[in-house]
């Protein structure tokens, strides 16, 4: 523990967003280093499109993949949304610890590598509607696009816009994500030609990006790929 991590946990006391005990080293600010090695990966048996753990890596895209008819090439997730890793997106979310987009972006950087940025133009985060962003107060996917940015040098570019309200995603099924999405996204930046990475929070169905891909895709995208921190592996 450093000195700058002894003086926040003496003034400061944080207790972990993972297992509730007080934090001592704030390498990863919201998450004791405990909780942050105990956060899962995607198995390398998934799906290469979508990454939904599978019986075989060499089984194909998943019957979600071919149900849902994807419109972005494939998605990155850097684990499974669960324990410490759902709670640590939950303080960015819910309790508006921007600085939580920090320890997200690293993970991302950390655990997805840096193929998929490969011939990439822009990040695109997926946004929120007007009241979304005025309840929130801040975009959570623009503050982890941004420090991704940081990173890898791919500009990130407001290309999207959210122009219907829409009822929560996580109070619905697969079918009614679908329709609840359907129409919601607008292009608002020329994207013609480009190579763009979506970047999102948590990868439940795949409602979400794969709307916005589709409007992406529409306006004349070349590709559209997509990172996320965490991908729920529950059937929906």
């Amino acid at each position: 523990m450093d000195i700058k991590s002894g003086f926040l946990s003496l003034f400061f006391p944080t207790p972990c967003a993972g297992c509730g005990r007080y934090i001592k080293d704030f390498k990863y600010l919201y998450l004791c280093p405990e909780c942050y090695g105990k956060i899962k990966e995607i198995p390398e048996e998934r799906c290469g499109a979508c990454a939904k753990p599978l019986n075989s890596r060499y089984a194909g895209p998943c019957r979600e993949c071919v149900e849902r008819k994807n419109f972005f090439s494939y998605m990155e997730p850097a684990g499974i949304y669960e324990g410490s890793l759902r709670q640590l997106i939950r303080q960015l979310k819910f309790y508006r610890k921007s600085s939580a987009s920090k320890v997200l972006a690293g993970l991302i950087m950390e655990k997805i590598g840096r193929d998929i940025f490969e011939g990439a133009h822009m990040l695109v985060p997926a946004p929120l509607s007007p009241g979304g962003l005025a309840e929130r107060g801040f975009n959570q996917t623009e503050k982890i696009a941004r420090n991704i940015s940081k990173a890898t040098a791919v500009p990130v570019v407001m290309a999207l816009a959210k122009i219907k309200e829409t009822a929560p995603q996580n109070s619905l099924d697969r079918k009614e994500r679908r329709k609840n999405l359907s129409g919601a996204f607008r292009a608002v930046r020329d994207v013609k030609g480009k190579t763009v990475i979506i970047v999102d929070d948590v990868f439940t169905t795949g409602s979400t990006i794969n709307e916005a891909a589709k409007t992406l895709m529409a306006a004349g995208a070349a590709e559209v790929r997509a990172i996320t921190a965490a991908r729920s592996v529950i059937n929906y």
